[in-house]
C-alpha cells in the first residue's frame, strides 16, 4: 500500500521498557483511497547513546526499509534537543513538535508536584465502613501531569474517609487542612481542560493538525472562565495561560498548522483569533497553489492570474470569516 502513496508523515517517539531498554517506535500516516492509514512501520532497540547522530541513523534505516524517505512531508515528536536535532539536521526533514507533549510540558512547568504516600489499611477500614469502594490514593507520576490531576481528583473523591483516616494517625501534621482542600478543589477544574485537550489530539482515527489552533484558543477560553477562590488557584491558573500562550500563541503564524486548520471545511478561517493570521495562511495557499500549477503547466501564465485571484467565498465580511 505505502508503494502508491506519494505523501506520508511520521509520528516518534522513545521510550524505555520495564527492563530499562531504550526503543524507538515509528508511525506512519497516510491517506489512500480517501482513508486515514496509521501503520506502526517498526519498534526498535536503541543500544546506543541518544544523541542525534545515532536517533537519525535508527530513524533512516527504518525508512529505508519502507522505502518513504522522499516521501515524508513532516516527522511529529516530542520537544527533546537531540531527537529535534536528528530530524532537522540529520535527516533533513521538518519537525513538528508533539502538541499534547508541549501540554505536558506547559502544566509540569506551572505546578509544584509533591505527594505524600498515605495508602493505608485504615484507608481502606474507613471506605469499607463508609459503603464506598476501597481506592488508593493515586500517586502523582512527574513525567506526565495528568496523573497529578487524577491524584487531585481522586483525593475529591474520597475526602471523608481520607480525612478520618488521617487524622486517626499519629502523623497528624500530614493531614489535610481546610485550606488545602480548597486549594484542591480549586485546581481540579483548571487542570481539567487540559486533560480533554490531551485527549481529543492524541486521536488515532482522525486528523489532529487542523484542530490545534481552534482547540488551544478553546483551552485558553475556558481556563480564564474558571474562578478560583484560593492564592494557590489562582496563582496556576495565570501561570498556566502565560505558559501556553509562550509556548503556543504563536500556532496561528505557522504555516503548516494554519493551512491545515484553513483547509478543514468545518473550520476554514472562524478559527483563527486574528484575521490578519488567516489572510496570511490563505495567500500561503495561494502561493502554494501558484507553484504547483507553475510546474505542472509550464508556468502558464493565464492559470497563475487566475489563481492569484482571491475568490469572493475567501473574502471576510465585517469581524466573521467565511470560506
Amino acid at each position: 500500500m505505502l508503494e502508491n502513496v506519494n505523501d506520508v508523515s511520521i509520528t516518534t517517539d522513545m521510550w524505555t521498557s520495564d527492563s530499562t531498554r531504550s526503543y524507538i517506535t515509528v508511525t506512519c500516516h497516510f491517506i489512500f483511497n480517501d482513508c486515514l492509514y496509521s501503520p506502526v512501520l517498526a519498534t526498535e532497540e536503541v543500544k546506543e547513546s541518544h544523541t542525534g547522530e545515532n536517533i537519525a541513523s535508527a530513524l533512516s534505516n527504518i525508512f529505508n526499509e519502507w522505502n518513504i524517505s522522499n516521501k515524508i512531508v513532516t516527522i511529529v515528536s516530542d520537544n527533546g534537543a537531540n531527537i529535534k536535532h536528528a530530524i532537522n539536521n540529520h535527516l533533513l526533514k521538518y519537525h513538528h513538535p508533539c502538541v499534547a507533549h508541549t501540554l505536558n510540558l506547559s502544566v509540569n512547568e506551572s505546578i509544584n508536584q509533591n505527594t505524600d504516600n498515605l495508602a493505608t489499611e485504615k484507608l481502606k477500614e474507613f471506605q469499607k465502613q463508609m459503603g464506598l469502594p476501597e481506592l488508593k490514593v493515586k500517586q502523582d507520576v512527574s513525567t506526565r501531569w495528568n496523573s497529578s490531576l487524577n491524584m487531585i481528583e481522586r483525593l475529591i473523591q474520597i475526602k471523608n474517609p481520607l480525612s478520618a483516616a488521617m487524622s486517626s494517625l499519629r502523623r497528624a501534621s500530614n493531614c489535610l487542612t481546610s485550606n488545602e482542600w480548597d486549594i484542591i478543589t480549586d485546581c481540579a477544574p483548571i487542570l481539567k481542560p487540559f486533560e480533554s485537550l490531551t485527549i481529543e489530539l492524541s486521536g488515532e482515527k482522525y486528523p489532529t493538525l487542523s484542530l490545534v489552533i481552534p482547540l488551544v484558543r478553546g483551552l485558553q477560553y475556558t481556563v480564564r472562565k474558571v474562578r478560583p477562590e484560593t492564592d494557590a488557584g489562582i496563582l496556576l491558573q495565570s501561570s498556566l495561560l502565560d505558559v501556553v500562550s509562550r509556548r503556543l500563541g504563536s500556532l496561528e503564524k505557522n504555516k503548516i498548522v494554519s493551512k491545515s486548520t484553513l483547509l478543514d471545511p468545518k473550520l476554514k478561517k472562524t478559527a483563527f483569533g486574528l484575521e490578519d493570521n488567516a489572510n496570511n495562511a490563505q495567500q500561503w495557499l495561494v502561493d502554494e497553489l501558484t507553484s504547483i500549477i507553475s510546474i505542472n503547466n509550464g508556468a502558464n501564465d493565464n492559470n497563475i492570474e487566475n489563481i492569484n485571484e482571491t475568490p469572493a467565498s475567501l473574502t471576510s465580511t465585517g469581524s466573521s470569516y467565511s470560506l
